[in-house]
């Protein structure tokens, strides 16, 4: 356990018998939350007109968990090391980087005769602090479009969007309520039933996962891509799988796993929030018979789209067939 924190360049381990745990890193790994960002918020159209003419990162609390070694431990010392002062300087060498944290909380204590365990909540008030900006380098992951970032893959920041994404990207939003007058001496409510149905924003989760070789990899990638997300304007993210684009900005980011003892792993949660509209177009045809009966594959479960040249990127010909980029069967008119 030793050598793996160093607060104000002395070893916590050697000195107070505390480390941090298994997945006590992942509070301090995750990206800062955007401040608010101020919008208009218009009744008949979908979304807000976000002002985004220079989003900035908010500061950020981070919670790190130890474990109190016992007969070994100096608690007591180690929340005066804590308090002493404002700041302190954190040099964690199992994550690659240092930080800078105010003490604003002990979380909680769980203690035992040999064990125990601490959470110690701190603020980071300089996200990104002494940062620039590199592009990110290969990391050795196949190549893919499935999700882009203004038309940049993921794959390009050694990045890959996870199962249950493209749920997050097609779930529905809430609606703007119109006019609505509730009289409170007659029942019910009197809606304007002339208005157009419009959709609030909404949160988008992505679920990530970024392999490299080392940490200093990983946070070149890492940081290039945060960096990317908060430039000015809106975003636009693309999706493959349903071949549209959805105007959106990063709001906050979780990370729910971390491993350096081998090549990094790092698995962390996006937060995107749609700004326009995010109605999915529907516009498949599918193979049926005369009489209206979809035919269906072997494994009865998908159809077979006969759209003509709804790809725009290069594909496979077979005759009547085409393999698309994307791995599926294509008929020609």
């Amino acid at each position: 356990m030793r050598g793996r924190l160093y607060i104000d360049g002395i070893d916590v381990f050697l000195t107070y018998g505390v480390y941090v745990v298994q997945g006590g890193w992942n509070s301090l790994l995750a990206y800062p939350p955007l401040k608010t960002v101020t919008s208009n918020d218009w009744q008949e159209e979908d979304g807000i007109e976000a002002d985004l003419s220079a989003p900035v990162l908010n500061t950020r609390d981070v919670t790190l968990k130890f474990a109190i070694s016992g007969a070994d431990s100096r608690y007591g010392d180690f929340l005066t090391l804590l308090g002493d002062r404002a700041y302190h300087e954190f040099r964690c060498e199992e994550v690659g980087r240092s930080f800078r944290l105010r003490l604003v909380s002990h979380s909680s204590l769980e203690t035992a005769p040999l064990l125990g365990f601490l959470s110690v909540k701190f603020a980071d008030d300089f996200p990104m602090f002494g940062y620039t900006y590199a592009p990110p380098v290969d990391t050795g992951i196949p190549p893919s479009d499935a999700y882009t970032i203004d038309g940049v893959p993921f794959s390009e920041y050694g990045v890959r969007v996870l199962q249950g994404s493209l749920s997050e990207v097609l779930k529905g939003g809430a609606a703007k309520q119109a006019l609505l007058r509730n009289i409170p001496t007659l029942s019910g409510a009197v809606y304007d039933s002339g208005a157009n149905v419009t959709y609030k924003t909404k949160d988008v989760k992505l679920t990530c996962l970024l392999r490299a070789d080392d940490t200093d990899t990983m946070w070149r990638n890492y940081y290039a891509l945060l960096h990317d997300l908060v430039q000015p304007d809106e975003r636009l993210l693309g999706v493959a799988e349903i071949e549209q684009e959805f105007a959106c900005y990063y709001k906050s980011c979780s990370v729910s796993d971390f491993d350096a003892s081998g090549r990094v792993w790092l698995q962390f949660t996006l937060t995107l929030t749609f700004t326009g509209s995010y109605r999915i177009d529907e516009d498949d045809m599918v193979l049926a018979s005369e009489d209206g009966i979809i035919i269906f594959t072997e494994d009865d479960e998908n159809a077979i789209d006969v759209r003509p040249n709804r790809f725009a990127y290069p594909t496979m010909r077979l005759d009547n067939i085409r393999l698309t980029a994307a791995g599926m069967i294509r008929l020609n008119n």
